[in-house]
């Protein structure tokens, strides 16, 4: 795509949509300029479609896309097929809040999605392309959030009373309402979360704008309680297992472990041999990656920090831990930069959301009341490298040990309500 510079307004959403299109729509019939998906483009394609229809039934649409498959790349474009003129992004955490900045290219441009993937090759051209973007983590951004084309803020700070209000921290930093009315596009990740009372308030605050939901596996309650959302697009996970955008998966049972949630020494022994023996295997396949398990276990953060100094009593692969305090973010960061760290050890921080590709096994050490937590938890271990010498080459099968149970309703698309997705583990 070519750049002809802009000047303000219109902001980049309107100024360079068409070109945007007409740029990635051509992508599907003609070689490809970019490493999107197909299934991107089209899902990007159908929403501009339905949301041009004035006979729509409803302005909240779903685009169910499973994990790894590319969720991100399509909210990146979605302003722009939609011609949006200001675009707020609800997460449900601030991993994935930091995640989305990048996304669009809050941080450094280059790190932009637009970037990676190609679409704008000269770095020079990223400032007037990228939308002027806010990630809210203070309530002193809150007075001039309007002026930004895009405003990514986490959920739960949203809250309703009298009328809309976003409350940060605890602290009574506050948006007014008629500063909503500013926003006409409201793209919302992860949203399995819905139909919880904080996403219900949003959808009401928000029913006369374009809202788009996101999400691998959403919640069933939607279609018990009736609740007008229309399904844009999906796309199976077996579909991109045969394109070879996720991995497909290994799947080992824990019969051995009597009980889930209080494993003994023994048998966690046997564990980390067995887990040992397969990341050790994975190695061989794809020489130039330290592949990575991520183990789940019980809620409480002291559980968490038990079972790493477990797993480091036993000879053989390196834990961590993640929490969400400062000490977990450091492990995070390092866990990610130090190949000898094979082992990151959760208990409710990452379940969603949490992009690493050299993770490629995962682990459930706990009896999980949702099906929808088990597979977003999975969904942490399936995404293909993109950092294979030979990209010809078949990735890795992800390796997923864990109840037997939990993984038939995953393998027959079952789900069942959230028992513990929003809990936090401070």
């Amino acid at each position: 795509m070519s750049f002809i510079r802009r000047s303000c307004p219109p902001n980049p959403f309107q100024f360079y949509g068409d070109d945007v299109l007409a740029t990635l729509e051509n992508e599907l019939t003609a070689e490809k300029q970019t490493r999107l998906y197909d299934h991107q483009i089209e899902a990007l394609l159908r929403t501009r479609d339905y949301f041009n229809d004035s006979e729509r039934k409803t302005n909240v649409g779903l685009i169910q896309v499973p994990t790894g498959g590319g969720k991100s790349g399509i909210i990146a474009f979605l302003p722009y097929f939609l011609k949006s003129r200001k675009v707020m992004v609800l997460s449900p955490s601030k991993t994935i809040t930091d995640q989305l900045e990048e996304t669009f290219g809050g941080g450094l441009a280059s790190t932009s999605f637009y970037f990676k993937v190609g679409f704008v090759k000269d770095e020079g051209d990223l400032a007037d392309f990228i939308p002027q973007t806010c990630a809210v983590r203070s309530s002193r951004q809150l007075p001039d959030i309007a002026r930004h084309d895009l405003v990514i803020v986490n959920a739960q700070k949203f809250a309703r009373g009298a009328k809309p209000e976003i409350i940060l921290n605890g602290k009574h930093g506050k948006i007014r309402a008629g500063i909503f009315d500013k926003f006409d596009t409201i793209i919302v990740d992860e949203a399995h979360h819905y139909p919880a009372k904080t996403w219900l308030d949003i959808v009401e605050v928000f029913n006369d704008g374009k809202v788009i939901f996101l999400t691998a596996t959403p919640n069933p309650e939607v279609e018990k309680r009736n609740l007008l959302i229309h399904e844009i697009y999906k796309i199976e996970r077996a579909d991109l297992e045969r394109n070879g955008i996720i991995r497909t998966i290994q799947f080992e049972s824990l019969d051995f472990i009597k009980d889930i949630n209080n494993v003994t020494d023994n048998e966690l022994e046997q564990l980390a041999f067995k887990m040992e023996e397969k990341l050790n295997a994975q190695d061989d396949v794809v020489k130039n990656i330290h592949h990575k398990a991520m183990v789940l276990t019980k809620k409480a953060k002291k559980d968490a920090e038990d079972m790493t100094d477990r797993f480091n009593s036993i000879r053989g692969l390196q834990a961590t831990f993640c929490t969400s305090d400062p000490e977990g973010k450091t492990n995070l960061r390092n866990f990610k930069k130090d190949g000898n760290i094979r082992i990151m050890v959760v208990c409710q921080k990452l379940t969603e959301g949490y992009d690493n590709s050299d993770v490629s096994m995962c682990v459930i050490l706990r009896n999980i009341g949702s099906d929808i937590l088990f597979n977003q938890f999975v969904g942490r271990c399936i995404r293909v490298s993109h950092d294979r010498e030979n990209l010809k080459e078949d990735d890795v099968k992800a390796v997923i040990y864990g109840p037997q149970g939990m993984w038939e309703r995953y393998e027959s698309n079952a789900i069942t309500d959230p028992e513990d997705v929003d809990d936090d583990d401070e």
